[in-house]
């Protein structure tokens, strides 16, 4: 006959440590970035060109005044914002908090991953966690298209 084991405060602990260890380890996993950067590495380019190859990127009877859109230049994601009829702004849709992809909503670009809303008018950060503003492109409207330069 075996006795049977007992529950000390010491063994119980050990329990609860290693749970704990583990429960954080999984929470931690998914706070890693889901969307892709302009680099492809989920990390915050760190120089946005000003000038070089004009890209169209959308139609711009599809953006009206105010409002907020997402397109591609030349394999690289951005977001844009139309200030009026003669202003387009277009950001990096790499957040800056994590390195997550932002998405357009109403006027704003807001980050699914941690909440953080950024301007569309001027790409500065609305509510964090994230600190700094949007990198942005130099856009264009070129007759009926939107350009974004590279």
């Amino acid at each position: 006959m075996t006795p049977e084991p007992t529950l000390t405060r010491r063994s119980a602990l050990r329990a609860t440590t290693a749970a704990t260890g583990a429960a954080c380890a999984l929470a931690l996993a998914g706070c890693t970035p889901a969307g892709n950067a302009a680099s492809g590495n989920g990390e915050v380019p760190s120089e946005i060109p000003t000038g070089g190859t004009r890209y169209q990127v959308g139609k711009l009877s599809e953006l009206p005044v105010g409002t907020t859109a997402a397109g591609t230049a030349n394999g690289v994601e951005v977001v844009l914002f139309r200030a009026d009829e003669t202003t387009i702004l277009a950001y990096t849709d790499v957040c800056t908090h994590a390195g997550c992809k932002v998405a357009p909503q109403g006027e704003d670009f807001k980050c699914p991953c941690h909440g953080s809303v950024f301007k569309g008018s001027d790409g500065t950060v609305v509510s964090g966690p994230a600190k700094e503003a949007l990198p942005r492109y130099a856009a264009a409207i070129d007759g009926e298209w939107i350009t974004v330069s590279l």
